[in-house]
C-alpha cells in the first residue's frame, strides 16, 4: 500500500512540475512576442536609434530569460532563436530594416514553434 502512495505521490509531482514548466515557458512565450511585435513596428518607423535601443532592451531580456528557457526547452529551437536575437543590434544599427524585419519575423515563429513543440500533444510525444 505504502507503494501505491508513493507512486501517486511521485506521478503527482511529475504532473505538477510538467504543469509550471508549460506555464512559465506560456509566459515566456507571451511578453516575447509581445515585445518582437513592438520591436517590428520600431524597426518599420524607421527612427534607427530609438530601434538599436529597442533591440539592446530585447536582447537583454532574452539573454534573461535564456537561463530560464535551457532548462526547460529542447536545444535545437532555442540555439536558433538565440541566434536570431544576436542578428537583431547590428541590423539595426547598420539600418538593414528590411532584414531586421525579416529576423524579428523568423525569432516570432521560433518562438512560437519552441511552444507548439512543448505542449503535450500525441504528435509531439511520438
Amino acid at each position: 500500500m505504502k507503494r501505491v502512495i508513493f507512486a501517486a505521490i511521485l506521478l503527482a509531482a511529475l504532473i505538477g512540475f510538467n504543469f509550471f514548466c508549460l506555464v512559465t515557458l506560456e509566459k515566456i512565450k507571451d511578453e516575447a512576442t509581445e515585445k518582437l511585435g513592438e520591436l517590428y513596428l520600431c524597426a518599420e518607423g524607421g527612427n534607427l536609434l530609438k530601434t538599436a535601443s529597442e533591440c539592446e532592451k530585447f536582447t537583454d531580456y532574452w539573454h534573461s530569460e535564456h537561463h530560464i528557457l535551457s532548462r526547460i526547452v529542447r536545444h535545437e529551437l532555442l540555439d536558433e532563436a538565440t541566434m536570431s536575437v544576436a542578428r537583431f543590434v547590428p541590423l539595426a544599427k547598420f539600418g538593414e530594416t528590411g532584414e531586421l524585419a525579416s529576423e524579428i519575423n523568423r525569432c516570432r515563429f521560433l518562438i512560437e514553434e519552441i511552444w507548439d513543440s512543448e505542449i503535450p500533444f500525441l504528435r509531439n510525444i511520438f
